[in-house]
C-alpha cells in the first residue's frame, strides 16, 4: 500500500504526525493538532528567590513578575461600551474567515454579559484562545483591547473563589494533562524548588482520569513528554487573595469538573517521578506570588513618590524589560495628561527610549521632563533630581563628560536637601559622580565617592545588595588603576559574593567582576 511504503518518514523526521491517504482522516489530525497546540501550557515563567532588583531580573524572572502584578495593571484601565465593541472588532477581523467562529463572535456580541464570563471561557471556542494568545504576548496594546472580558473573567473567579473556603475541604489535589515538547520540560525539571506560573489562566481538573486522557489524546507527535501536573493545595494555609475557584456549575463542559486559576497563581514545583508513559510533576500552590508583587509595588512607589497609579502603571512595564510598550503607554497618555502627571509622563518616555538606546531621542524629553519641572519651582524640585541623574547618564554615554557631571552634581545637592541622608539614590548620584571622576582619570577622587555610597548601602542593605556588588566592583577598579593590586582583589571578590547571591549567572555584571579578576597579576 502507498501508505506502507512511507511509513518509514514517521521514524526517519519526528515533526511528522502520521501518514494518512484519506482526507478526512488528515483534517481529523490537523484540527487535533491544533486543539493540542491551543490547549497546552505554553509557557511556564519561573523566579529566582534571591533577585531583588528588576533591572537585575533574568527574562523569564521579569516575565514571572510581569503575571503577578498583571491584575494590578489591567484593574487601573478604563472599560466601557467602546472597549468592547473595539474587542469584538478585533475578533472579527482575526476569524474573518472562520465562519464556526464568526457566528459564535456575533452570538457573544448579542448575549454577553460580564457575568456570563466564566461560561464564555470555558466554551472552548474563539474568546479562550485568543485570550490566552493576547495574555502570551505581554502586549499592553492587545491587553488594553480586551481588557473588558479578562477583568471580567477574573471577578467572576474572585466571586466563585469565596465557595471554596466555605466547604469542609481542607487539602485539595488537582490535575492537569499536558503533552509538552522535551526543551519545555527539561526547563521545568531545571525550575524545581523554584517559583513558578503559567503565563495566563491556568485549567485544571478534580478528575485524575480527565488529565490522563487528555494528556493522551493531545497530539501524536514523538517529539513530546506526555506530563500529569498534580497540584496539592492546603485550603487552611493558603492566602485569601490568590484566586481560583470550581467552575463546574458555571462552565459549558461540567464533566470535566474544572478548577480555574486566575493569572497571577504561582506554584512551587516539588518533586517529578515517572509513572508508565506519563512523568508526573508534584507543585504545591504558593502564597510567595502576591507578597513579591507587593514588594515590588511599594519598591517602585518609593522610587516615584506623588505619582498617579496611571504613572507607575508605565513603570513597571519599562522596569520588566517591555520598554516598546512602556512608550506607546506613556505617548497614549500623554494626548490625555493633566498638568500635574505631564512632566513624569515626558520624563517616562525619555527613560524608555534611553533604555531601548536612543540616546538623543531620550535627552529631549528629560530636557523637556526637566523644565517642566522647574516651572513648578520647589513643589517639583525634590522630582527633578530623578531627572537630573537620567539627563547625566545620557550625556555620559555621550562622553560630554563636564556636562554630566554637572547634572550628578546638582541631582546630588537636591537629593541632600531634601532627602534622608541614607537614601539609596543618594548613592546612585555618588557612583555616577564617581564614575565620571574614573574616566577623567581622578581616581582618588572617584574612590572617594564610591566609599561613600559603599557606606550607604551597607547600612540599607545588611545583608547585601546588587547594588553594593557594583559600588565594590567600582572601588576595586579605582585601586586597580592606582595600582593597589591587593585591595582591587578584595573588592572584586566581595563584589563577586555578592554578584553571585543576587543576579542571575549571566548577568553582565557578574561577567565584568569575573574578569577585573582574572586580569590582576596577583590571579595568575
Amino acid at each position: 500500500m502507498l501508505k506502507d511504503r512511507h511509513e518509514y518518514l514517521l521514524t526517519k523526521y519526528n515533526k511528522i504526525v502520521g501518514i494518512y491517504t484519506e482526507f478526512d482522516d488528515l483534517c481529523k489530525t490537523i484540527e487535533d493538532e491544533f486543539d493540542f497546540f491551543n490547549k497546552r501550557i505554553e509557557t511556564f515563567s519561573s523566579f529566582e528567590k534571591g533577585e531583588q532588583s528588576t533591572k537585575d531580573l533574568s527574562k523569564e524572572s521579569s516575565t514571572f513578575l510581569w503575571y503577578q502584578i498583571f491584575n494590578y495593571i489591567i484593574a487601573r484601565l478604563p472599560r466601557n461600551q467602546q472597549a468592547k465593541e473595539q474587542m469584538i472588532q478585533l475578533c472579527k477581523d482575526y476569524y474573518c474567515r472562520n465562519r464556526k467562529e464568526m457566528k459564535n463572535i456575533e452570538e457573544f456580541e448579542q448575549t454577553y454579559r460580564s457575568e456570563n464570563a466564566i461560561y464564555w471561557y470555558s466554551k472552548k471556542s474563539f474568546l479562550y484562545k485568543i485570550v490566552n494568545k493576547v495574555l502570551r504576548t505581554e502586549s499592553i496594546e492587545l491587553i488594553h483591547a480586551f481588557r473588558v472580558f479578562i477583568c471580567d473573567l477574573s471577578e467572576n473567579l474572585r466571586c466563585q473563589h469565596k465557595k471554596i473556603f466555605l466547604s469542609k475541604e481542607k487539602i485539595l489535589h488537582l490535575y492537569r494533562g499536558a503533552a509538552l515538547d522535551i526543551k519545555e520540560f527539561n526547563r521545568l525539571k531545571q525550575s524545581q524548588g523554584k517559583l513558578i506560573s503559567t503565563n495566563g489562566y491556568l485549567s485544571t481538573s478534580r478528575e485524575e482520569s480527565q488529565a490522563r486522557a487528555y494528556a493522551n489524546k493531545s497530539s501524536k507527535r514523538n517529539d513530546i513528554v506526555r506530563v500529569l501536573f498534580h497540584i496539592e493545595i492546603n485550603i487552611e494555609k493558603i492566602d485569601k487573595n490568590i484566586i481560583f475557584a470550581d467552575i463546574t456549575e458555571l462552565s459549558d463542559n461540567p464533566k470535566e469538573a474544572e478548577v480555574l486559576f486566575d493569572i497571577n497563581a504561582c506554584f512551587e514545583i516539588k518533586s517529578f517521578q515517572e509513572d508508565k508513559s506519563f512523568q508526573i510533576i508534584n507543585m504545591k500552590l504558593s502564597n510567595e506570588g502576591p507578597k513579591i508583587a507587593k514588594d515590588f509595588l511599594e519598591s517602585t512607589r518609593k522610587e516615584i513618590e506623588g505619582t498617579s497609579d496611571s504613572i507607575i502603571v508605565g513603570r513597571l512595564l519599562c522596569d520588566l524589560g517591555e520598554y516598546d510598550e512602556s512608550q506607546k503607554y506613556f505617548e497614549q497618555l500623554l494626548d490625555k495628561s493633566n498638568n500635574e502627571d505631564r512632566p513624569w509622563i515626558e520624563f517616562n518616555i525619555g527613560r524608555a527610549l534611553d533604555f531601548k538606546g536612543q540616546w538623543k531621542e531620550a535627552e529631549k524629553y528629560y530636557n523637556c521632563a526637566y523644565n517642566l519641572m522647574m516651572e513648578d519651582g520647589s513643589k517639583r524640585l525634590k522630582d527633578a533630581a530623578h531627572v537630573l541623574n537620567s539627563m547625566g547618564n545620557v550625556l555620559h554615554r555621550h562622553k560630554k563628560d563636564d556636562e554630566a557631571l554637572g547634572c550628578h552634581q546638582k541631582a546630588l545637592k537636591i537629593q541632600e536637601k531634601y532627602y534622608p541622608s541614607n537614601q539609596a539614590d543618594i548613592a546612585t548620584s555618588l557612583n555616577n559622580i564617581g564614575k565620571i571622576l574614573t574616566r577623567q582619570e581622578k581616581h582618588n577622587e572617584a574612590l572617594e565617592y564610591y566609599q561613600q555610597a559603599s557606606t550607604i548601602y551597607e547600612k540599607l542593605y545588611p545583608s547585601g545588595h546588587a547594588n553594593l556588588a557594583d559600588t565594590l566592583n567600582n572601588i576595586g577598579v579605582s585601586h586597580e588603576n592606582q595600582n593597589n593590586q591587593k585591595m582591587a582583589l578584595d573588592y572584586f571578590e566581595r563584589a563577586l559574593t555578592l554578584n553571585v547571591k543576587f543576579r542571575p549567572l549571566d548577568h553582565e555584571s557578574l561577567k565584568k567582576t569575573k574578569d577585573a579578576i582574572r586580569r590582576l597579576p596577583a590571579t595568575k
